[in-house]
């Protein structure tokens, strides 16, 4: 009878899948097993057990551990399928012969079942070397005369599983040994973890926070908030990072900073949120004591400029000449204010020069401006020294230049080269009177010139071409300005 034959009347032909065919149509009479025709009924019974099976099994049969398995196991072992198929095991688990061929020999020697729990074992496959881990049962198949003629393996790989439980594991200790305070809660805003960093930022214990609402958290006029966090939480919003006020146990209030991610199951469904808060008060309240400073420096600043013009005033106030040098000077001393402004509102180290720009120009109808360039801070004592200059441009123009003269325009340049080394702008304007060179530099200009060399530690032109003034600056990076 051939092996087609055997396979029909055994009962294999009725398992569907790759292994039954390949079982089937296997010479088997090259093997120590001898032709399907040829075998005992515990071998046919135990191929037909594992065919059938919808768990990991393989068999491995007499002395040589001849292997035979199921089509779920066949992928655990990677590229060893299906050469390992009718071979002794020895041939294709050569790597880990040392610790499987052991153990195996004993099942076939004493007779005993071996079982074990997440078992390493050492194995290529495919992927390169690596650990993998099985759930093993190891039992003898007795022949008909008694002696143990094979072992039936029953596995379950788990190292994913294992890796998983790793990972959680790792995650659990980062969690719990976190100093910001972490906590999960189901989408009925109901506590279902709270770490130790919760504890010392709340107050509460996780026995005393576990199973209440977050809601003992959320200060009376702020309920609304965590009602939307969650509505949004659910509907599967990206809730960016904010910060809020918390309430811990004893009644007090804290400024915190709050990160918010879904909780999904194992199906992919959101059934919660996790968040993650860390105490800011500290900033806060310095971020509170910096704006009373600056506000109060700001004051101070506007205080000492108010006294200089009218000790101004009072020195040099006798004549019409006299009368227009102070409203110069007053103008300046403007502008030089408005030049804090523009620190005290920021960060007082740097700020846009865009706004540099828009600031100093203030008095000014923007409509008679073109300014475009790229996006480019300037150090504290370059702010100042651009925006006297501007006041001084601009005020030239409205005296003499483009903005005396309707439908005259300005624009306003700057870029940096292309290693980032080099900043340049440039002034220029247009539609105003024909210029004539100046016979003398008045103040404007040397404060213009000077200014901006000494500050921007670069070179200033002023070109006085007929077509209207230009001002030409390069300077270079990156002290004074950073891009």
């Amino acid at each position: 009878m051939n092996n087609e034959g055997f396979v029909s009347s055994s009962g294999f032909a009725r398992h569907p899948g790759e292994m039954a065919r390949l079982v089937g149509s296997f010479d088997w009479a090259g093997t120590s097993l001898g032709p399907i025709s040829d075998w005992p009924q515990c071998l046919r019974s135990s191929v037909d057990i594992l065919l059938g099976a919808k768990v990991q099994i393989v068999l491995f049969w007499g002395p040589q551990f001849v292997a035979i398995y199921n089509d779920t196991y066949a992928p655990t072992i990677g590229d060893k399928h299906p050469h390992a198929l009718g071979r002794p095991a020895q041939e294709h688990w050569a790597e880990l012969w040392g610790d499987l061929g052991p153990l195996l020999t004993r099942v076939l020697e004493t007779g005993e079942t071996i079982s074990a729990k997440d078992r390493p074992f050492y194995i290529e496959r495919g992927r390169g070397p690596e650990t993998v881990y099985f759930d093993i049962s190891y039992s003898p198949v007795h022949s008909e005369d008694g002696p143990v003629a094979g072992v039936f393996c029953i596995v379950n790989e788990t190292t994913e599983l294992r890796r998983a439980q790793e990972t959680e594991r790792q995650l659990a200790a980062i969690i719990a040994s976190s100093d910001d305070a972490i906590l999960s809660a189901d989408l009925g805003m109901t506590i279902a973890s709270w770490n130790n960093g919760a504890q010392r930022l709340y107050g509460y214990t996780a026995e005393e926070a576990i199973g209440q609402s977050v809601l003992m958290l959320i200060p009376d006029d702020r309920s609304d908030e965590e009602y939307d966090l969650f509505r949004r939480v659910g509907l599967g919003e990206h809730v960016p990072p904010y910060e809020t006020r918390r309430r811990r146990r004893d009644g007090t209030l804290l400024d915190v900073s709050l990160t918010v991610s879904p909780i999904y199951d194992a199906s992919g469904e959101i059934i919660g949120a996790s968040k993650i808060a860390r105490d800011i008060t500290a900033k806060k309240q310095f971020e509170r004591f910096q704006a009373m400073a600056m506000g109060e420096l700001k004051h101070r600043i506007k205080n000492v400029l108010a006294t200089v013009t009218a000790i101004a005033r009072q020195t040099f106030v006798n004549g019409d000449d006299e009368r227009e040098a102070v409203r110069t000077f007053e103008e300046r001393l403007a502008s030089l204010a408005r030049a804090h402004d523009v620190l005290t509102n920021g960060n007082w180290e740097e700020a846009d020069l865009r706004t540099v720009i828009d600031t100093a120009l203030l008095p000014y109808s923007p409509d008679r401006f073109r300014i475009e360039g790229p996006a480019i801070n300037v150090g504290a004592h370059a702010v100042t020294a651009l925006t006297l200059a501007f006041h001084e441009l601009a005020t030239n123009a409205a005296k003499y230049g483009a903005l005396s003269r309707a439908g005259g325009v300005v624009s306003i340049g700057w870029g940096k080269s292309a290693d980032a080394s080099r900043f340049t702008l440039q002034w220029r304007e247009e539609g105003g009177p024909e210029v004539i060179v100046p016979t003398r530099r008045g103040f404007g200009s040397k404060l213009i010139e000077r200014l901006l060399a000494s500050e921007l530690q670069g070179d200033v032109r002023l070109e006085f071409v007929p077509s209207g003034l230009v001002c030409n600056v390069s300077a270079s990076l990156p002290k004074e300005v950073d891009c």
